[in-house]
This record gives structure tokens, sequence and C-alpha cells, in this order.
């Protein structure tokens, strides 16, 4: 019987761009019931994928293509948007297409439906978010508000 907080059993290794890898222990059945709750949308260069004030309670995985923000360039795999999806503000930065690529968007509805479920999978994605959050913060200066590593 598996618990609230079992964790995978080794750390997972990071990702080409150092950020911990989103939901890289999760197999196809989790990856398929994510597709299912996700949609896909396209995007060429130049294109906002994210634009700043917009209230859209979405997290985003970029699958393919290069995306540009105020913090750098965002390379694939991994995720975008987390603020707005966690929090319910609106978006805090613009964030635009450098290529053409793909990205899966998870609205917060489909993410509590998705949570009904599958639990396991809804704290998993929770998990990881965290983890990237707290590496981008750490990646960071040391002159974050409130950050005590």
């Amino acid at each position: 019987m598996s618990g609230f907080f079992d964790y995978p059993s080794e750390q997972e290794p990071d990702s080409e761009h150092g950020l911990p890898g989103f939901l890289n222990d999760r197999g196809e059945d989790d990856w398929g019931m994510l597709l299912d709750h996700a949609e896909t949308l396209l995007f060429r260069p130049g294109d906002k994928v994210l634009r700043a004030g917009t209230q859209d309670r979405a997290l985003y995985l970029l699958v393919d293509g290069w995306l540009r923000a105020p913090s750098g360039v965002i390379h694939p795999i991994t995720t975008v948007g987390e603020g707005a999806f966690l929090d319910g503000a609106p978006r805090a930065v613009d964030v635009e297409a450098m290529s053409d690529g793909e990205v899966m968007r998870l609205s917060y509805e489909a993410f509590e439906s998705l949570s009904a479920r599958n639990p396991a999978l809804a704290r998993h994605i929770l998990l990881d978010l965290g983890r990237i959050l707290s590496a981008r913060l750490r990646a960071g200066d040391d002159h974050t508000p409130g950050w005590t590593g």
C-alpha cells in the first residue's frame, strides 16, 4: 500500500538544462492520463505563449521548440507558467516563441479532474513543480525576497 508521501527511491537525473525532470518516473498510463486532460498547442517564432497580465490558470509543458522569458531561454522538456497555475494570479511575464514548437496546456480545472481520478499522479505533478521551482530559485541570485533556501 502506498502512502501519501511515498517518494521515488532514487533521485531523478537533472535534464540537459540543469532543472529537475518533470514526471521522469511516471509510466505510460500516467502520461496517457495527463495527455487526456491536456490540450496540445503549436506555436511559431514570435508567438506569445504566455502574456503578462492575463488571467490564465494553466500549466504548460514545453514539449518541443524554444521559448524566451525575461529569465532566459527555456528548453524542452520543462514546465512553464507554474506561478499562475499554483496561485491563480495573473501571468507575471511574457514568454515568446523562438522557434516552431509545441506545448501541452493543463488547465487548473483539468488538473482538478485529473486529481479526482488519479490522486497519486496529481501529487507527483505538484512535487515535481516544487522541485523545479526550488531549482530555479537556487540558480537565481541571492536577492529573491523571502527565499531562505
